[in-house]
């Protein structure tokens, strides 16, 4: 069995979010060995920093927070499925998704990680459209997950047409993971159980998140 970690490490410098409002990442040095005997560290972030997860509360009021996210959901067998043939500017439609075995978990992948730490990387990365998640809800998907920034399309952040495919989702208690790390590394012919435990926050909308696949 093969062991392969899909998450991006966490340090000071790193992309975050995209957006000005978000928390930078901050680690800095509290204890230190030769003067206290131990190493000890600060470490500040926003809850959606790095690989991380999503919880209805991002977008839903009231809606579950992070801490309460169901075990069952995030660990267990998933479907890998190949849109590395989608480019930037391109978009998943209802017909690629029509075509695909619709499980509970789910993985996308785009290969869009290794425009991770470029300008590109925000920009015109491929999304969903929204009949397409609507399928994919509708077929019973519980757990979606991708290497990219969202599952919309990031241009609309802040206007009205801002995150209908994560309203979609997080509406249905479907759990959103983004920011997947080295998908090239997947083989698609092997069978493939998920390990994606956020930190247990309280009250938190998100957090970041260790997301490994076993491949057998």
């Amino acid at each position: 069995m093969k062991i392969i970690d899909l998450s991006f490490v966490i340090e000071n410098g790193m992309p975050t979010c995209g957006t000005p409002w978000h928390q930078n990442v901050s680690i800095t040095h509290l204890g230190k060995l030769e003067e206290v005997g131990r190493n000890t560290h600060a470490v500040t972030f926003g809850s959606h920093t790095g690989t991380h997860m999503d919880a209805p509360f991002h977008f839903m009021p009231g809606g579950r927070t992070i801490e309460d996210t169901p075990l069952d959901v995030v660990c267990g067998e998933i479907s890998v499925v190949d849109f590395s043939h989608i480019k930037a500017g391109q978009t998943v439609r209802l017909e690629d998704v029509k075509g695909l075995k619709i499980t509970e978990r789910m993985l996308f992948r785009f290969d869009w990680f290794k425009n991770w730490k470029t300008p590109a990387y925000y920009k015109d990365f491929p999304y969903f459209e929204e009949d397409a998640v609507d399928y994919l809800i509708d077929k019973g998907i519980k757990l979606m997950a991708m290497d990219t920034p969202s599952p919309d399309d990031g241009s609309n952040i802040n206007s009205k047409e801002d995150s209908p495919n994560h309203k979609k989702l997080l509406k249905e208690d479907v759990v959103i993971v983004e920011y997947l790390n080295d998908t090239d590394k997947i083989d698609l012919s092997r069978k493939h159980t998920l390990v994606a435990l956020p930190l247990k926050i309280k009250g938190s909308d998100g957090s970041p998140s260790r997301v490994i696949l076993f491949e057998e």
